[in-house]
């Protein structure tokens, strides 16, 4: 009896000892598969990568590293949909494995599904604010998503952590798709925030000054101007924006000094010649205003409807009715329907041959 208990007992041993040497065979494998895959990958060489972490996954189904990396490889090879798969079962077995949402977001990005990268890169960043990347990539889908405010935050915090250089070169970035977009109100306090931060940079100057005008805003647009021409004076566009902000100020005189200004550096440009046109008008210099106007149509200015109504305008204080009358007829055949009053009010002969 005594015997067959020692056979039986030195069985089990032989049988626990195979376990734990195939239980340290398979883990020993699992990690060589790992390696293997990861050099792989390093190598762009994609599908081996693929075949070694599918291997390691067949040896331990639940190991969230193995799943993750899979997916990492997976975006590699911009197979962003089976990335997705991979990086939900890495999700699944490790919430808190914060490598996968980046990943995700990655890969949700890639096939426009923009919400749920949203949501994955604020999960990441609620857990790793200090993450340089992670922040560029949310500024990034943040301007896809019109989510300025979030924009903005990452924005300030890489100017706080990367300096200068890095700000201005992304707020450009923000500048330009709140252009294209036309989200004027909503970029009015961001960029009045950043002149706050930094009332010497150009580039913010100068998108305070485009921002401002674009909303109307004359009085602010102004004060952003006049610091901008001190760092470029000879700016056509800024020069053209102070001349006309002053006009719409009724600052005129200071108007006419301005538009005299840029015409002496522009002398050819049709739309400033208008602008100062009506300027004159409205100091009721009559006859320079007919001659700028008239210049203004010769040059070919964008919109001759307003330069043939201000000429006309001039021309009838002048007491030359009759081509003044012309005029607004050809102003209102061009789309100026402030020209129908004049035409109605000091026309009548043409009233029936209006259009």
């Amino acid at each position: 009896m005594s015997n067959f208990i020692k056979i039986i007992a030195y069985s089990i041993c032989l049988v626990c000892q195979c376990c734990l040497t195939e239980t340290g065979l398979a883990q020993q494998t699992f990690s060589v598969f790992m390696e293997k895959g990861i050099r792989s990958d390093e190598d762009k060489e994609f599908l081996q990568a693929v075949a070694n972490f599918e291997h390691a996954i067949e040896i331990e189904p639940n190991n969230e590293q193995a799943w993750l990396s899979l997916g990492v490889v997976r975006t590699h090879m911009k197979e962003y949909g089976l990335a997705v798969v991979d990086f939900n079962k890495a999700i699944y077995l490790n919430p808190q494995l914060m490598t996968a949402y980046l990943y995700r977001h990655i890969a949700f990005r890639e096939t426009e599904n923009y919400l749920f990268a949203f949501s994955d890169i604020n999960y990441y960043l609620a857990h790793n604010q200090g993450d340089t990347i992670a922040r560029k990539y949310r500024f990034e889908i943040s301007m896809l998503l019109k989510e300025w405010s979030v924009a903005a935050d990452d924005l300030f915090w890489i100017r706080n952590n990367l300096g200068e250089d890095m700000f201005t070169a992304m707020f450009t970035q923000l500048a330009a798709s709140i252009q294209a977009t036309k989200s004027f109100a909503e970029f009015q306090p961001i960029v009045t925030q950043c002149s706050l931060a930094n009332p010497s940079n150009v580039t913010v100057l100068l998108s305070m000054v485009n921002n401002s005008y674009q909303l109307s805003d004359y009085n602010t647009c102004l004060r952003a101007v006049n610091p901008a021409l001190v760092f470029q004076p000879h700016n056509l566009h800024l020069l053209k924006i102070r001349a006309d902000v002053l006009f719409y100020l009724n600052q005129l005189e200071e108007s006419e000094k301005a538009f005299e200004y840029l015409l002496q550096l522009e002398s050819t440009d049709g739309n400033a010649m208008a602008d100062y046109g009506h300027c004159l008008l409205q100091l009721k210099k009559w006859g320079e205003a007919d001659e700028w106007l008239t210049k203004s149509i010769a040059n070919k200015n964008t919109s001759p409807a307003y330069a043939y109504l201000g000429r006309g305008i001039a021309r009838f204080n002048m007491g030359k009715t009759g081509i003044a009358c012309t005029d607004w007829e050809r102003s209102y055949l061009l789309g100026e329907k402030n020209a129908q009053k004049w035409l109605e009010e000091n026309c009548p002969s043409t009233n029936n041959s209006k259009p």
